[in-house]
């Protein structure tokens, strides 16, 4: 009798947190759940990160299946084999994205090895300078080197990482190239000692 007691308040529990849950939107939501009702504020960089991370994470398809497209220039990295660890990242990408649509500073990710140190302090050097005057060619030049990190951190996704990594190759090129300080006016040329003469010599 006690222990049917104590069922039925456990049953009524769950019962009031399930609702509670639905209330605020929060059964089992992820980072992915939340892209199509996020709108982005902050920086023209910001938002335009936002639109990228977002199409990484769903780059996948539907997480689960065999269906998708990489994020590259040319749309063509077929995915098969999904699972839950593919889901993983797209929860990653989808992640970054709504810390973008918020305007918080989205930092790109470590690098893991000299190479990947370099090339991230290139792309965080050409960020300072570019990301104000060029949002979108900044923010794609991010989004292709986390497309690159973080693909590469799974095996099934090697081939894709090494697409985005091509494809930031490009993208980092041209935003270093649009940033790049413009160049000091020359000095005006020395006088001669001649020239603080008088043309007509009395």
């Amino acid at each position: 009798m006690a222990s049917s007691r104590f069922l039925r308040r456990l049953a009524a529990g769950a019962a009031l947190a399930a609702t509670a849950a639905l209330a605020t939107g929060c059964v089992n939501e992820t980072a992915l759940d939340q892209l199509s009702e996020t709108r982005p504020t902050g920086s023209a960089f910001s938002q335009a990160l936002f639109q990228d991370y977002k199409a990484l994470a769903r780059s996948f398809g539907t997480v689960g299946a065999a269906a998708g497209v990489a994020f590259d220039r040319g749309g063509s990295i077929e995915m098969t084999k999904m699972d839950s660890t593919v889901g993983a990242l797209a929860n990653a990408y989808a992640e970054k994205a709504l810390l973008a649509a918020r305007g918080s500073m989205v930092e790109p990710e470590p690098g893991v090895d000299v190479p990947t140190h370099k090339m991230r302090d290139r792309l965080v050097r050409a960020l300072e300078r570019g990301k104000d005057a060029f949002p979108a060619d900044a923010a794609r030049a991010q989004a292709e080197y986390d497309c690159w990190m973080m693909n590469a951190s799974i095996a099934q996704m090697k081939a894709a990482s090494e697409k985005c990594r091509a494809s930031l190759d490009a993208s980092l090129a041209k935003l270093e190239a649009e940033a790049k300080p413009a160049a000091a006016p020359a000095p005006p040329a020395p006088q001669s000692p001649d020239s603080e003469k008088p043309a007509v010599q009395p």
